[in-house]
């Protein structure tokens, strides 16, 4: 690596890490100011988390509507993955585009057009509502995650499988199935994680459901105050936690299948 593509990586870490790193410093200040110097360690913000109610509230309210965002746009872009892999599709740049179109799109325009056309079927804003926007945001993720993998895999196995009798249902469960469950794993992963960050199409969206985005935005807009850092800190080290699973359990996933060639 030469020294410019060395000072160009060293940058653009510290452009993206060193703000975490100041937030979660000044999540353990004692001082209700944000500054240097650091007025000395404590957990209380942490503590006045615990006690918060509406972090609670909201926090729960986002784990309830990520997990439906998760495991749809996982389906979804998982259909999807299998019939850009088909190679009776036709009009592929066609479906392409649709599926990549809800991410070139702003996500206020496509809030605004979703929010617009709810109103005009007669349906209100709400958590289902939330759910439905979110997941069609995450679905150009999730099929370009399972795609990767389903492209990759040899038709001959399912054709062998065809061949001996299998449905293609059985096909599809005993053969290709284990070889893409780290890929659907990832991409609700992935929905999981888009949910949680969303802000833009919560505000358009929500209605009464108060996900701690919009509760954060909210506090956020009347003052900061040092119980937001350590709520921050959580949602962070949670998403974290999320991918060190799901890299585990790639990683398993990929152990088993050495030691299984192996013998």
């Amino acid at each position: 690596m030469s020294r410019f593509s060395r000072i160009t990586l060293l940058l653009a870490v510290t452009f993206f890490y060193l703000p975490i790193a100041v937030l979660a410093i000044f999540s353990f200040n004692a001082s209700s100011l944000m500054a240097f110097p650091l007025s000395g360690f404590t957990l209380n913000w942490y503590q006045a988390l615990a006690e918060n109610a509406a972090f609670h509230d909201g926090f729960i309210t986002s784990f309830l509507v990520s997990q439906p965002v998760g495991i749809l746009s996982a389906l979804i872009g998982l259909a999807a993955a299998l019939a850009l892999a088909s190679p009776a599709l036709r009009w592929r740049t066609g479906f392409i585009v649709l599926i990549v179109l809800p991410f070139l799109v702003p996500k206020t325009v496509l809030s605004i057009a979703q929010a617009m056309l709810l109103s005009w079927a007669g349906l209100g804003r709400g958590a289902l509502t939330l759910i439905a926007a979110q997941t069609l945001v995450a679905i150009p993720f999730t099929t370009t995650i399972i795609a990767a993998v389903v492209i990759r895999l040899d038709p001959r196995l399912e054709e062998a499988a065809r061949d001996l009798g299998a449905t293609p249902w059985q096909s599809f469960r005993k053969v290709t199935l284990p070889q893409i469950k780290g890929a659907i794993g990832a991409a609700y992963s992935i929905g999981v994680i888009l949910s949680l960050a969303d802000l833009t199409i919560s505000m358009f969206l929500a209605g009464r459901t108060q996900p701690l985005s919009l509760i954060v935005a909210s506090q956020f807009r009347r003052e900061l105050k040092p119980d937001l850092n350590a709520m921050q800190v959580v949602v962070l080290c949670l998403t974290v936690i999320i991918l060190l699973l799901s890299e585990l359990y790639r990683r398993k996933r990929l152990f088993r299948a050495h030691s299984q060639r192996d013998q």
